[in-house]
């Protein structure tokens, strides 16, 4: 729930992000002391990681492309698996209104 929010909060840039770079604010989407479970810690990570290595990309430092790939690539793991957590949120909202405009109509 708390990946969802945060994903919310990035996605409706309430602070006027979209007038800086983005890339800086990928780490800062998930606040550390909001954590509850690892596989939200994970996801941090993963966000933190690839906001380094774009960051090492950017000011021409030395970075394996190899390395840039892998964590890419566990990024999009982790937008998927967040994906999947808000379909599912998204269905049980929609079951949740039916029922409830069900027991208001009768």
């Amino acid at each position: 729930m708390r990946s969802l929010e945060s994903l919310l909060l990035f996605v409706s840039d309430t602070k006027g992000q979209s007038k800086r770079r983005r890339w800086p604010t990928i780490s800062k989407l998930m606040q550390p002391d909001r954590m509850t479970c690892d596989s939200q810690e994970s996801d941090t990570n993963e966000f933190v990681k690839v906001d380094i290595a774009l960051q090492s990309l950017i000011s021409h430092k030395p970075l394996s492309v190899e390395n840039l790939h892998s964590h890419m690539e566990n990024l999009e793991t982790s937008i998927e698996e967040l994906e999947v957590g808000v379909e599912h949120l998204s269905r049980q909202l929609i079951r949740t209104r039916v029922s409830l405009l069900n027991i208001f109509s009768h």
